[in-house]
């Protein structure tokens, strides 16, 4: 699931201002906090530069918390045996922070290639380690939510990213509890967007995106 810049040139902007929603459009002077409570470490990496890092947790879904302080360019490829992009997971500029999840898709990641001009740390825990959605939550860049609950109505609203001409990429899947296979796409849009998809029982969400958003879900 390539996305960020390489599916954004594809994809018309459709940028529509959403009602009450206030942006910033300053750059932080600092990574936001981590996004979720984490949980054991499984393998860590980081540098201040472009890398490309070998993963050690070969085949099993991981979650991957990923900060970058530098002020410039940041962009995280997930890639495939032979070296090649499997997935864009970040491509944004400036201090940011954010969650990842990969191997979830019968896709196995044997490296991340780095691109980045400030320090950076990538943590790999296991999807146990996904913050649970009581009910409804706020996220300011991409993350993994657990779902434990029956068949309800998702709510999502994506903010956009004021720093990027189209408003910034939103793009929502769910997968099996274990992280072990694709179940739907909740959502894939451009800029500003607010709508409603079903989810049909406990799962884990994965957004994907480069600007604030949010979830609740009314139950059955």
């Amino acid at each position: 699931m390539k996305w960020f810049q390489r599916d954004r040139e594809e994809r018309p902007a459709g940028v529509v201002p959403l009602p009450g929603v206030v942006k910033s459009e300053s750059v932080p002077g600092q990574a936001p906090p981590p996004l979720g409570p984490g949980g054991p470490v499984l393998q860590r990496i980081g540098g201040d530069s472009d890398q490309v890092a070998r993963m050690t947790a070969l085949a099993e879904p991981v979650v991957l918390d990923i900060t970058h302080q530098g002020r410039g360019h940041f962009v995280v490829d997930a890639l495939d045996a032979g070296l090649r992009s499997l997935s864009q997971l970040v491509y944004t500029d400036g201090p940011f922070a954010c969650r990842a999840l990969v191997n979830a898709d019968d896709r196995t990641v044997r490296a991340l290639r780095v691109q980045a001009d400030g320090p950076w740390v990538i943590d790999a825990t296991g999807v146990s380690s996904a913050s649970v959605l009581n009910g409804a939550a706020r996220c300011p860049a991409s993350n993994v939510l657990r779902y434990e609950g029956g068949p309800g109505i998702a709510s999502l609203c994506h903010e956009g990213d004021p720093r990027a001409e189209d408003g910034g990429y939103f793009l929502v899947d769910t997968f099996e509890r274990d992280g072990h296979g694709f179940l739907d796409e909740l959502a894939n849009h451009v800029g500003p967007w607010r709508g409603e998809a079903p989810l049909t029982g406990p799962c884990l969400i994965y957004a994907r995106s480069d600007g604030p958003w949010s979830i609740s879900v009314q139950p059955l």
